[in-house]
């Protein structure tokens, strides 16, 4: 009984077509596909596979907002979550079930792995080492929407993904799990695939990123904070002004 909730916004339609086929082509065969759109051209449900359910939220609420409504929808007792730029290696489902079932646990990830120059090479997967929270509030190890499989009651419990945060909400969700205690498999042979392209990217803009800093100051403490967010005020102030810079010289 898996869910498959997709976010979507103003994608080329290529790209939707590919993430939704890479899921009904699974091995282990979903429960149901939701994709919830929350771009200001709706989607075309015409090219899509029959049987896909298609909400639609208002312009640009963002992929958290998205990807909690979607959970909201779902009829599944587990859920899972894929981008809509990227796509599923054909046994990520079976692959993230099996560790599950395997070690008792309610969430794992699989690994990234990434597609350049027309083939797919291995980028990050977290590990028992590197999925802690230090580790996290950090760097991001390898977490994100697009490799996840969790149990719906401990998604709700942690509140699903954090809705004000633009950015870094991959690795607060994870945070969120691993704050309550839970044991996080790894499922190091299921595979999501990440789609290099020249759209827009949230996670390139540090102002948000401030946010994250502020939601976990009691993980930082009060100097670790403070350090982490004066530099990047700093990092900020040096980008505006080097932007100023480049524009006066052109």
């Amino acid at each position: 009984m898996i869910s498959v909730i997709i976010p979507t916004c103003d994608r080329p339609a290529e790209f939707l077509q590919k993430a939704t086929g890479s899921v009904l082509a699974q091995s282990l065969s979903p429960h149901e596909v939701i994709i919830v759109d929350n771009g200001t051209i709706d989607v075309d449900t015409a090219n899509l596979p029959k049987g896909v359910k298609v909400y639609r939220l208002p312009p640009r609420v963002g992929a958290s907002r998205s990807r909690n409504f979607g959970a909201a929808m779902a009829n599944g007792t587990h859920l899972a979550f894929l981008d809509d730029d990227d796509w599923w290696d054909q046994d990520f489902l079976r692959e993230t079930w099996s560790v599950l079932q395997a070690e008792g646990t309610r969430c794992v990830y699989g690994r990234k792995d990434v597609f350049r120059d027309g083939r797919v090479e291995r980028y990050k997967c977290p590990s028992e080492e590197t999925l802690t929270i230090p580790v996290l509030l950090r760097r991001n190890p390898g977490t994100g929407g697009q490799n996840l499989l969790i149990e719906k009651e401990l998604f709700w419990r942690v509140g699903g993904f954090t809705e004000h945060l633009r950015v870094s909400n991959d690795k607060a969700f994870a945070i969120d799990v691993l704050e309550t205690g839970e044991k996080v498999s790894i499922a190091y042979n299921a595979a999501a695939i990440l789609r290099p392209h020249d759209g827009p990217r949230l996670r390139n803009e540090k102002k948000y990123r401030l946010r994250f800093i502020w939601r976990y100051r009691h993980l930082y403490g009060t100097l670790g904070a403070l350090s982490k967010a004066l530099r990047l005020i700093l990092g900020i102030a040096r980008d505006y002004f080097r932007g100023l810079l480049r524009r006066s010289k052109a």
